[in-house]
């Protein structure tokens, strides 16, 4: 089984109208609401693709009832622990006329530490032959040490831990030793304390790092994946596609990387597939995730080179 973890889980409302014109009524001509978060994007494209998983997180408040309540319907496992403040919403709000959006974002809650302590229990009790997705940014009263003692009370257990994080996070959780770590080039960068531009650097900058994790992956783009184990390192190439949107490309990248690890994948093919889910997602709009359907198809037209 794969397991998700969203801690700051994010009720996403969409309005779309013709034109903002200020000091009068404005007609709302489409709302629309979604369930949003690394891990639940995650899942999201695990379902898509046949697979299941179960979410983890922090929901509370109306927002937090509507965003569960949404995910079940969906057909998405939830194990969610329940806080007693709101969780965070954003409202985009569409111009169709002049193709504008503007994004306006509350503050999460802040989680209390008997809060901490109830997920932190709840993730202690995964199966040692599961998998579990790590990653998202951090709500007020988590330090950036949590994500490397949730991997350190995982590996004992056995359980593999994938790691999509950035900063201190994701240094301090690359010290627990997780599986695999997936930072896309900037954030690599920012690990390796240079800036990284070739893909060349990406191979000879990630070998260290196979002592403490057994694969590091890291995206770049449309110039694809680089992936470094000791199994073999491989460039994973897209084909060209017409981008609608790159949000959540990352997401279903590592959506396809767990899943295909999960079902008893090797390494290349995992990358594989998390390519053409990652690439696959670039062709819908907004919030709107990969499709099976475009994952089968560019999947065979991905390139794989092994270094």
């Amino acid at each position: 089984m794969i397991y998700t973890i969203t801690q700051s889980p994010v009720l996403i409302r969409t309005v779309d109208v013709e034109e903002i014109v200020y000091d009068d009524v404005n007609e709302v001509l489409e709302e629309k609401k979604i369930a949003g978060g690394k891990g639940i994007d995650i899942s999201r494209v695990i379902k898509e693709l046949g697979g299941q998983s179960i979410t983890l997180g922090f929901i509370g408040g109306y927002n937090g009832s509507e965003l569960e309540g949404r995910l079940v319907n969906e057909g998405i496992l939830c194990d969610f622990t329940r806080i007693n403040d709101e969780i965070r919403s954003n409202i985009i709000i569409s111009q169709r006329k002049k193709n504008l959006q503007t994004l306006l974002s509350t503050s999460g809650p802040e989680v209390k530490p008997f809060d901490i302590s109830a997920l932190y229990n709840k993730i202690r009790e995964v199966p040692s032959d599961s998998y579990v997705v790590l990653g998202g940014s951090m709500p007020k009263g988590i330090s950036d040490n949590f994500f490397a003692q949730v991997i350190t009370t995982l590996k004992e257990k056995g359980v593999k831990v994938i790691l999509d994080a950035d900063g201190e996070v994701l240094a301090r959780g690359l010290n627990a030793g997780p599986c695999l770590i997936k930072p896309n080039i900037h954030e690599f960068g920012r690990l390796v304390g240079k800036n990284i531009s070739d893909i060349e650097e990406i191979f000879e900058e990630a070998k260290p790092y196979l002592g403490v994790v057994d694969y590091v992956v890291v995206s770049a783009g449309a110039r694809g994946v680089v992936g470094v184990s000791k199994e073999g390192s491989f460039h994973v190439v897209p084909p060209k596609v017409k981008v609608r949107s790159s949000s959540g490309a990352g997401d279903s990248l590592v959506a396809g990387i767990a899943l295909a690890f999960s079902r008893g994948g090797s390494f290349e093919e995992s990358l594989v597939l998390g390519v053409a889910c990652g690439t696959a997602s670039k062709l819908n709009p907004g919030n709107m995730l990969c499709t099976k359907e475009d994952v089968d198809i560019i999947k065979k037209d991905v390139i794989i080179k092994k270094f």
